[in-house]
C-alpha cells in the first residue's frame, strides 16, 4: 500500500479549493498553482515507475483480469449501508490503484494538466488565480477516475468532473456560445449518468449469490466475470445450446446501459454533437484539457469496465456495432473537418475521427487492438493538446483563426511556433516515425482479424486525415497570398516565448520518442491488457467463430 495515491488525488484537490477561497488576484496563489501541477506530474512519473517495477502480490486473485500492481485500500474506507442484498450486509470496499493502463492515463494528466497551466499563466488575463484554482481541482477529479479501483468511485469522481468543466466553459469561453456550449454539456452528461449508474449498479448485483455478498472491486468482479464466462462457453461446448444465451439474458441490458454512458463521454456518432459545441465555444487552454483527457474518460471506462466485466454480452450486442461506428466517425470526422473554415471546428471534429481509430482497436478485443487503443488513448491527448495549444496562441496573437484567404502566411511571422504545428499536424496524420502511426497501426492490426471491411474504411479516413491536415498547414502557414497583414501591431512580432515554447517542445519529444521506440510505451500495459484479452478474446471468437478464420490465414 503506498501513500503515493492519495497524493496524487488531494494535492491538488485541496489546493485548488484554497486557491478558489482565498485566491483573489494574489500573484503568490498563481505560483502555488504552478507548483501544485508540477509536483502532480512528477509524482505520476514516479507512478508510473513504481507500476513498472511492481509485481502481483501473493494475495492477487489469479483469475482476476484488472490488478492494481499499486494499491491504496485501507479498512477505514469500508462503506456499510443499512439494507441486505441477497441476505447479506450489503459492505463495500472503496479501492483505490494502478495497473500500467492507469497509470498512463495518470502520466497524460499530470502532462496535459502542467501545459495547460502554464499557458493559461500567459493567455488568461481575467480571474486568472480562480482558472487555475478549476484547472486544478478538474485534475483531481480526473486522476480519481484513473485510480480508482471500485465501481463507487469511479462514479463519483466520473461524474465530479463534470462540476469544474462547466465553470471552465461557461466563465472563460467565447462569451455569445459558451452559456449554450456549457448548458449542452451538461445535459448530455447527466443523460449519459442515468444508463451509466444503471448499467454499474447491475454489474454489482449480478455479483451477488448465495455464497458471496454483492462487491464493487474491480478486482473481484473481473475473477467473477471470468468465472462465469468460462464456465458459460463450457457448457456451450459440450452441448448446452442454452448457456450463453442465459448469460446474454442477465448481462445483454448492462452492457447496452455502459455503452450508452460511456458512447456520449466517448463522443461516438451519433452520441458526438456536444463535443464541436463545446470545442468551438470553451477557451482554447480549456478545449486542450477536454479534448485531450476529458474526451477519453468514455474510452477508459470501457477498457476498464465493460470488457473485462461484461465480455461475452459486449461481443453479441456491442462488438460489431460499436466497431462500426467507429470506423464510420473515423471518414465522418475527417470529411466534417475537410469542410470547415473555422480552425477550431476542424480540429473539434477531426477529435473525432482519431476517436474512431480508438474505438476500433476497443472492440477488436485482442491483443494488438487494445494495445492500439491504449497507446493511442495517449498519443492523441498529446497531439490534440498540442494541437489546441498552438490555436490558442495563434488566437493571442492574430485572433480567431480560419482557413480563409486573408489569414494565410503565418509562417514568416511566427517561425517557432509554425515548426511547431506542422509537428504536431504530421503526428495526427499519422506520419511514421511519430507517435500517431503507432497507436492507428495497432488498432487495425487488431480489428483486421474481426472485419476487413471496417478496416478499409478506416484506411480512408487516414487518406483524408492528411488532406485536412495539410489543408491546416497549406492555409495557415503558407498561403499563396503571401505572408499574413498584422491584426494586433503589439503581439506580431513575437514569436513563442520560452514558457509557450518549453511544454510543447517536450511534448514534441514524447512523441518523437514514442515514434521511434512504441515498445518501451508498450511494456509498461502489455501485461495488464494481456490479462484483459485471457476474457475477452475467447468471448470474441465464441459469438464470431470467423475470427479465427481470419487469425489463421492472416
Amino acid at each position: 500500500m503506498t501513500l503515493l495515491i492519495p497524493i496524487l488525488i488531494l494535492l491538488p484537490l485541496f489546493i485548488g479549493i484554497g486557491i478558489f477561497i482565498f485566491g483573489g488576484k494574489g500573484e503568490s496563489m498563481v505560483g502555488l498553482a504552478l507548483g501544485a501541477s508540477a509536483l502532480v506530474l512528477g509524482l505520476s512519473i514516479l507512478l508510473l515507475f513504481q507500476v513498472l517495477g511492481a509485481t502481483d502480490g501473493e494475495n492477487a486473485l489469479k483469475e482476476a483480469t484488472i490488478h492494481a500492481r499499486v494499491s491504496f485500500a485501507p479498512d477505514w474506507l469500508q462503506i456499510r449501508l443499512p439494507v441486505s442484498v441477497g441476505g447479506h450486509e450489503v459492505q463495500w470496499q472503496l479501492q483505490f490503484g494502478s495497473d500500467g493502463i492507469g497509470a498512463l492515463m495518470v502520466l497524460l494528466t499530470g502532462i496535459v494538466g502542467f501545459a495547460t497551466m502554464v499557458m493559461a499563466t500567459i493567455q488568461i488575463k481575467e480571474r486568472l488565480a480562480s482558472y487555475l484554482a478549476l484547472l486544478l481541482i478538474t485534475q483531481s477529479m480526473l486522476l480519481g477516475v484513473f485510480l480508482s479501483m471500485d465501481l463507487l468511485s469511479f462514479y463519483l469522481f466520473f461524474e465530479a468532473v463534470l462540476l469544474p468543466l462547466i465553470l471552465l466553459i461557461n466563465g472563460w469561453g467565447n462569451q455569445k456560445e459558451s452559456q449554450q456550449a456549457s448548458r449542452k454539456f451538461l445535459l448530455y452528461t447527466l443523460v449519459g449518468s442515468v444508463p451509466m449508474v444503471l448499467g454499474l449498479i447491475g454489474i454489482a448485483l449480478q455479483s451477488d449469490t448465495p455464497d458471496r455478498a454483492s462487491t464493487v472491486s474491480l478486482e473481484a468482479l473481473s475473477a467473477i466475470a471470468n468465472e462465469t464466462q468460462q464456465a458459460a462457453i463450457n457448457a456451450a461446448a459440450g452441448g448446452d445450446k442454452f448457456a450463453i444465451p442465459m448469460l446474454m439474458e442477465k448481462e445483454g441490458w448492462i452492457v447496452l446501459l455502459l455503452l450508452l454512458g460511456f458512447g456520449i463521454k466517448l463522443a461516438i456518432l451519433p452520441l458526438h454533437t456536444w463535443l464541436p459545441t463545446t470545442y468551438a465555444a470553451a477557451h482554447p487552454n480549456t478545449t486542450a484539457l477536454i479534448a485531450s483527457v476529458v474526451a477519453k474518460l468514455g474510452v477508459f471506462g470501457i477498457i476498464r469496465i465493460v470488457i473485462p466485466l461484461t465480455p461475452l454480452a459486449l461481443s453479441t450486442t456491442g462488438q460489431m456495432l460499436f466497431g462500426g461506428l467507429g470506423a464510420l466517425a473515423i471518414v465522418y470526422g475527417a470529411m466534417v473537418a475537410l469542410s470547415q473554415s473555422d480552425l477550431r471546428k476542424v480540429l473539434a471534429y477531426s477529435s473525432i475521427s482519431h476517436v474512431g481509430f480508438i474505438t476500433l482497436g476497443l472492440m477488436s478485443m485482442n491483443s494488438e487492438g487494445l494495445s492500439g487503443a491504449t497507446i493511442q488513448m495517449f498519443n492523441h491527448g498529446i497531439i490534440t493538446c498540442g494541437m489546441f495549444l498552438l490555436l490558442g496562441m495563434l488566437e493571442q496573437r492574430q485572433g480567431k483563426v480560419s482557413l480563409d484567404a486573408q489569414d494565410q502566411g503565418f509562417a514568416s511571422l511566427y517561425p517557432k511556433l509554425s515548426v511547431l504545428l506542422v509537428f504536431f499536424t504530421l503526428a495526427g496524420a499519422g506520419l511514421p516515425g511519430l507517435n500517431g502511426f503507432v497507436g492507428e497501426l495497432l488498432a487495425m492490426t487488431g480489428m483486421i482479424r474481426v472485419s476487413g471491411i471496417f478496416v478499409a474504411i478506416a484506411v480512408l479516413g487516414t487518406v483524408l486525415g492528411a488532406w485536412y491536415g495539410l489543408r491546416i498547414v497549406q492555409r495557415v502557414l503558407f498561403g499563396s497570398s503571401g505572408p499574413a497583414k498584422p491584426r494586433n501591431a503589439l503581439l506580431v512580432s513575437t514569436d513563442l516565448s520560452v514558457r509557450e515554447f518549453g511544454p510543447l517542445l517536450a511534448m514534441a519529444f514524447v512523441c518523437l520518442y514514442i515514434g521511434v521506440r512504441p515498445q518501451d510505451s508498450i511494456q509498461l500495459f502489455d501485461q495488464d491488457v494481456k490479462r484483459i484479452v485471457r476474457i475477452s478474446e475467447p468471448s470474441s471468437k465464441a459469438i464470431h467463430p470467423e475470427i479465427d478464420t481470419l487469425a489463421q490465414t492472416k
